[in-house]
């Protein structure tokens, strides 16, 4: 099934109104596994209209529109379809009634262009609105179904919903979808690693959506045993850049307060942000003991006894030093956690053997020690948060292999 989308109307090519109608029908749609393959703006124009159904009609069995049904000279959506589906249009008496009652009812005077609106294709199955004056509706000729509702979004939600949605009549039953996060990797890499290192099947559909934080790749098909292979297999390539929980710190402050341990941090290329973003919660005090930044080479061996020795042959950043970092700051705290962050945040300090979002994240647990290698993408700011955002996840990891988990 092949569906598209049409919003008519001048105002949303001259940037009047913002077009909010085909994300909203695109949504509910999605609910049924069904993703429009076409979305389009035209304005008020009934050559352009025209010619734009025509083109739809060679390409999808369901045209949805809105806009253009309402009583003015510019409301030209009735006359386009009648045309390109070669129909009359007819007067319909029950629609007129019905709208002298809702005027009526709002002390509004019924005029000779509101009958405009009572005039419809021949055949059409009206759509009522009861949020407004303008009938939606929908034919059916020659295997092509065209819905025409209106473009106010009050008056079209209600109608699609309850109306559209019923005489469609969509199966929701075989269309499965699973969904993985990724941060700290671009776009364009995460899709090429995919595609190179999996055998994607043909009935398996995969979309990538981009947010600030993170990339949301959703896994899609008919077959739910198979889109649950596929989702572990892309799991299982990819574990570093796997998130399974988007409100990591909140999982982190549950499981550490609720099992009374404490954390404390060491950060270089962070600046501190780590400690920040853990002190922006209140009665992170009951857990959190402090953090010491240290940014200089100095003050990494005065505050946080890292060997100078080792600094000299390894790296400032290196698996030894952000290792020492997270060990020490534990041991100096006397607390139960301890995290070392190294890195380069850019956009300068990078080197070949040492490029520009080469970080170094290390958690000293209870039991165990972690050092975790990143090349993180993005500018300094990113760069920065995204040290954090994996620095958590990290701790979480630990924290689970040490047998903590949040209490009820």
């Amino acid at each position: 099934m092949e569906i598209e989308i049409i919003s008519i109307g001048d105002e949303l090519l001259d940037g009047s109104v913002q077009e909010s109608n085909a994300n909203f029908i695109s949504s509910q749609l999605k609910k049924y596994g069904i993703i429009p393959h076409h979305i389009s703006i035209v304005g008020d124009n009934i050559t352009k209209i025209v010619n734009l159904l025509n083109t739809a009609q060679q390409r999808s069995d369901i045209i949805i529109i809105t806009g253009g049904l309402g009583p003015t000279g510019d409301d030209i959506t009735r006359d386009a379809v009648a045309e390109t589906f070669n129909l009359k249009l007819s007067f319909r008496k029950e629609i007129q009634t019905e709208i002298e009652k809702r005027l009526n009812s709002f002390h509004v005077k019924y005029t000779d262009n509101n009958q405009k609106q009572a005039m419809l294709p021949e055949n059409a199955v009206i759509l009522n609105n009861k949020r407004g004056t303008a009938p939606g509706f929908i034919i059916n000729k020659e295997n092509i179904i065209c819905i025409c509702m209106p473009g106010v979004p009050r008056e079209m939600k209600p109608m699609f919903k309850n109306q559209v949605l019923n005489f469609l009549d969509l199966d929701i039953s075989n269309n499965y979808q699973n969904e993985l996060y990724f941060k700290g990797i671009g776009e364009a890499q995460l899709e090429d690693a995919i595609y190179s290192r999996l055998e994607i099947p043909e009935k398996v559909y995969l979309s990538f959506v981009v947010k600030y934080s993170h990339i949301k790749v959703k896994i899609r098909g008919d077959d739910q045993n198979l889109i649950d292979q596929i989702t572990k297999e892309i799991k299982s390539n990819f574990p570093q850049n796997i998130f399974n929980d988007l409100n990591l710190f909140i999982s982190v402050f549950n499981i550490l307060k609720s099992n009374q341990l404490t954390l404390s941090t060491a950060e270089s290329c962070t600046g501190g942000l780590l400690g920040n973003r853990i002190t922006n919660i209140s009665h992170s005090s009951t857990f959190f003991k402090g953090g010491i930044i240290a940014y200089s080479n100095q003050l990494k061996t005065e505050l946080l006894n890292i060997d100078p020795d080792l600094i000299e042959t390894k790296g400032a950043v290196s698996r030894e030093v952000a290792e020492g970092m997270a060990k020490n700051i534990k041991e100096i705290t006397d607390s139960d956690y301890g995290i070392g962050i190294t890195g380069i945040a850019g956009p300068t300090g990078g080197t070949l053997e040492k490029p520009v979002g080469l970080v170094y994240i290390s958690t000293a647990g209870l039991k165990k020690n972690t050092v975790n290698k990143y090349q993180l993408k993005g500018d300094r700011k990113r760069i920065k948060y995204l040290s954090t955002e994996f620095a958590f996840k990290n701790l979480k990891l630990l924290l689970h292999e040490e047998d903590h988990y949040e209490k009820e």
